[in-house]
């Protein structure tokens, strides 16, 4: 990616050369183009984008803005962006560590100490290799034998929204007769629950 940092708000009387470095060149208003210039180095903080850029936030939103098509399509690719610089200052931090000052005297450090970001680094390899790093949620007891990846997707908001699995299942096979042979645990399930209430 080319190094266009330099450029992310144009001073009045910018120069041709800093313009050609960004990215959306082809933006012909300059307000506009600063703030996806600024929005790409504020990791897609919009407020931060907007006091960068020297413009309103409220601005971003107007039908000016948010109508235009071209403008629309140059903001994903400014979150696209800022979401690579992200990634890349998480990679940095974890491969790569920061310096931090250690042993201060009379406000000086006394020296230097690399540390790296082991969170950092659990978070991209579970984005890298999720398959391999994902949270494995384990179900046991009364729900062990459920494959939940089969229940639609309305039993499954239920339960996330909090509602208890056994009266979402209990539900389910009174609606869905043919599915409840599918899911003999539902009526199992009712029948434990009342008793153990």
């Amino acid at each position: 990616m080319a190094d266009w940092s330099s450029a992310i708000v144009e001073p009045k009387g910018h120069s041709a050369k800093q313009s050609r470095q960004s990215p959306f060149r082809h933006i012909r208003q300059r307000k506009k183009r600063r703030f996806l210039d600024a929005l790409v180095l504020a990791g897609g903080n919009v407020t931060r984008a907007a006091e960068l850029a020297g413009v309103d936030r409220s601005t971003v939103y107007t039908s000016q803005w948010s109508g235009d098509p071209v403008f629309a399509e140059a903001l994903e690719q400014a979150r696209e962006l800022a979401a690579d610089a992200l990634q890349g200052e998480a990679v940095r931090r974890a491969f790569e560590g920061i310096l931090e000052p250690v042993g201060w005297y009379k406000g000086q450090p006394g020296g230097y100490v690399r540390r790296y970001s082991d969170t950092l680094l659990i978070f991209l390899l579970k984005g890298a290799f999720p398959h391999r790093y994902s949270d494995k949620q384990e179900v046991k007891g009364q729900f062990a034998h459920i494959d939940f990846t089969k229940l639609p997707d309305e039993a499954l908001s239920r339960i996330a929204g909090g509602e208890h699995p056994t009266s979402v299942l209990a539900s389910m096979a009174a609606r869905y007769e043919p599915e409840a042979r599918a899911l003999p645990v539902a009526s199992k399930a009712v029948s434990e629950a009342d008793q153990s209430e």
